[in-house]
């Protein structure tokens, strides 16, 4: 049964933006289209060119919402499910979401494909705002002043049944870009920025 989060109302990381004129940007993407955010700038590695359809279960783990559908279908993003992705993957504190890059959308399907357990991809942190972003890093946490996070770039993931080694590992196949393993904390980073590998406390 899909399960796709459809918000009635969504905002950008600057002035605030409807689902609609969300939507309008989805059918902008144009395939295999790298959306610009603002942020560092840094530098992105390059993705191979992705399958006819992919598909992604994500489990946003500090709202509880869900996605569970196509998001590329007939080698074309599909414009609401790409909308739905950017809600989950908001800002959870100020409710501020931006056009998740969709390179990383497919690294997220194509490491999907890797692990051993089928559950939906548990996401802690998607989208920050630059605010939340200082926030964190005064917080002392690690969080990176130039995060990819800021540029809708990176996500920090769980997998339930997969120990953090393995998806450590399993993200490290899946594409270029960088894989951050906090093994500790049982999660990994993952971003299209320049390509390195890394463990965290």
């Amino acid at each position: 049964m899909n399960q796709r989060v459809i918000p009635s109302h969504t905002h950008g990381s600057g002035p605030p933006l409807a689902r609609r004129g969300l939507l309008r940007l989805a059918l902008g993407a144009g395939i295999g289209a790298v959306t610009a955010v603002r942020g560092t700038g840094a530098a992105a590695a390059p993705i191979p060119a992705p399958a006819t359809q992919r598909w992604l279960r994500l489990h946003n783990t500090v709202t509880g919402e869900r996605f569970d559908d196509l998001y590329w279908d007939g080698g074309r993003p599909v414009p609401d499910a790409l909308a739905s992705i950017d809600w989950l993957l908001r800002d959870h504190h100020c409710d501020r979401c931006a056009r998740m890059d969709v390179d990383l959308l497919h690294r997220l399907s194509d490491l999907q494909a890797r692990l051993p357990a089928h559950g939906p991809i548990e996401v802690l942190s998607g989208y920050r705002t630059a605010e939340t972003n200082r926030r964190l890093v005064a917080s002392g946490i690690g969080a990176s002043p130039r995060s990819l996070h800021m540029e809708a770039r990176a996500v920090d993931i769980r997998a339930p049944g997969v120990p953090a080694r393995t998806l450590y590992r399993a993200a490290l196949a899946s594409g270029p870009g960088g894989v951050g393993g906090y093994l500790r904390r049982r999660f990994v980073h993952l971003d299209t920025g320049p390509e390195r590998r890394w463990l965290g406390r």
